[in-house]
């Protein structure tokens, strides 16, 4: 008897990439690495749907501890006619008023001081677009970065930007090059516009998937992933 083909699989070949529901632990060194410090964790616990808990620090909270989980491998690359999506749903809770550091979305070299000290943001150079979050700050920020040269645009509330709260919201980036040099980067929340920035992603370099969390104070800011996406056409 001949083995039926996998059409689903053959219709999406061109395609890469990954959706984690996060129902098993994770294991640094399979799809996911950890950056982890203070003894902090990234762990699966028992919730309805799967949740990944990234928590900064152990028992001695201190101000700028992090805890960060990236794909082990930089497998996307910002390229012409390889458009590629990432897709969070994350929520978290301040611990005091407006204190967490928080950033998620394609980044190269994701380490400790990915999210800088002090409310500062991202990393100074990096190829890659993300969310982000500081510390003295109650809404989201969309950036897009290759090197040192970075768009950011600072959501409002009116639009619908606020950060934290109990509920979780979807998270989305969408690269969509239009020619060899340049492309369309969106960002949706909850499947509304937020940003739009016209990218010129020259010299990009590999990226990670990736989430974390940093520590504003000597609170314990804890962010909860739902699940992560990544996507990117070959």
């Amino acid at each position: 008897m001949t083995k039926l083909v996998d059409l689903v699989g053959l219709e999406n070949r061109r395609t890469f990439g990954f959706l984690d529901d996060f129902c098993v632990e994770i294991v640094t060194g399979d799809l996911w690495t950890t950056v982890l410090t203070d003894t902090g964790t990234a762990a699966v616990g028992d919730a309805a749907g799967g949740i990944a808990s990234l928590v900064p620090s152990d028992g001695t909270v201190a101000d700028n501890d992090e805890a960060y989980l990236k794909t082990t491998n930089e497998l996307f690359k910002f390229a012409a006619d390889k458009p590629a999506i990432f897709e969070v749903r994350a929520q978290y809770t301040e611990a005091n008023t407006d204190d967490a550091n928080v950033a998620f979305g394609f980044m190269d070299a994701v380490a400790a001081n990915a999210i800088l000290d002090n409310g500062a943001g991202p990393a100074a150079s990096y190829s890659g677009a993300l969310f982000f979050k500081v510390d003295g700050g109650t809404t989201w920020n969309c950036e897009t970065s290759i090197a040192g040269a970075q768009t950011t645009t600072a959501l409002t509330a009116a639009q619908g930007g606020t950060a934290g709260g109990a509920s979780y919201k979807t998270f989305r980036i969408t690269f969509d090059p239009y020619s060899s040099t340049a492309a369309k980067v969106n960002f949706f929340i909850d499947g509304v516009l937020m940003a739009s920035h016209d990218f010129t992603y020259t010299s990009a370099t590999e990226m990670c998937a990736f989430a974390g969390v940093k520590n504003g104070g000597t609170n314990l800011e804890t962010l909860n992933v739902d699940y992560i996406a990544a996507y990117q056409l070959r």
